[in-house]
């Protein structure tokens, strides 16, 4: 049951910190100046999981003591909670995590200077993401190649991050486009993801590229044959599947918008239609990135070693 707990934490903590930063980040980096874009949009919501993202936190950090210590979470004391955060490097990055998650909700809530708001609570999620690297497999390696292998995963997470940010953004003002078209126009968002793929296609190209290398720094890729017998491996290649997936919905998703964009000057054009069915993909390809996810938090805590 302690297992279970600590890996559903781990699930949404890391749902949570991705969509912080790559919300905050695409917005910033693609939306910002579109005056079909609200400056209030969905910020209510974006508050709340600010606010939800440190209790979460703190909640998987205790759970995580407790499985190290084999004891139930409501038996741990002070003086073994203190030992683990004060002593150890999990327990530095929760603390520097946990400050960044706070100091990134007091900007999202500041009234004055939205702009530079945005941009410290951007940086502090980034961080905050960051700190993931300090946990799991990426934490077990030691020395400059521990180092290294902590760096190579913050930019896989970060890649991820914004690509997934892209695809919750593109979701929901498709959504707005379909059910208000007055306020967001088709072909505007439309040209938006377009200009989009180009970037799209480098985060894809990173976070494949990262991720190869934290499989190599795991169990060295020449093992392969042997992962792919473990449970660790089946697992590893169910979310591999799913990626694929997603990549295929993306280059639908990239076709659709490109076709929409060359032919918007002809009679040809039907761009609520593209919307609809970029729609459809695109809540496909959100609800295979959530079971990507659940993955990657069930793989942090297993290892590819046959038991």
């Amino acid at each position: 049951m302690g297992e279970l707990t600590e890996q559903v934490l781990r699930s949404v903590h890391y749902a949570l910190l991705l969509g912080l930063f790559g919300w905050t980040a695409f917005r910033l980096l693609r939306l910002r100046g579109r005056d079909w874009v609200s400056p209030d949009s969905w910020k209510v919501a974006l508050i709340l999981v600010a606010i939800c993202a440190p209790l979460l936190s703190i909640a998987l950090m205790l759970a995580s003591i407790a499985a190290m210590m084999g004891a139930p979470i409501a038996s741990l004391d002070w003086p073994m909670i203190e030992a683990m955060i004060v002593g150890t490097e999990m327990g530095t990055a929760f603390l520097i995590r946990l400050t960044l998650l706070v100091v990134g909700l007091g900007a999202l809530l500041a009234i004055r200077a939205e702009k530079v708001a945005q941009l410290v609570a951007t940086i502090c999620f980034a961080g905050a993401l960051l700190t993931l690297s300090w946990s799991g497999h990426a934490a077990a390696t030691e020395g400059e190649l521990g180092l290294f292998h902590r760096l190579n995963n913050g930019v896989h997470l970060l890649a991820t991050s914004l690509w997934l940010g892209a695809i919750c953004w593109f979701l929901m003002l498709s959504v707005k486009a379909h059910r208000q078209p007055d306020l967001i126009p088709a072909l505007p968002l439309l040209a938006v993801m377009h200009a989009f793929a180009p970037l799209g296609v480098g985060l894809v190209a990173a976070a494949a590229l990262t991720g190869m290398i934290n499989a190599h720094l795991i169990f060295g890729l020449e093992n392969s044959a042997a992962v792919l017998t473990t449970p660790y491996g089946i697992l590893l290649v169910a979310k591999v599947m799913l990626v694929g997936i997603m990549l295929a919905f993306g280059a639908h998703n990239a076709s659709i918008g490109r076709r929409e964009v060359l032919e918007q000057c002809r009679e040809s054009s039907e761009p609520l239609i593209a919307l609809s069915r970029l729609r459809r993909s695109l809540a496909g390809e959100l609800t295979l990135a959530g079971g990507v996810i659940g993955l990657i938090a069930v793989l942090g805590l297993m290892s590819p070693v046959m038991m």
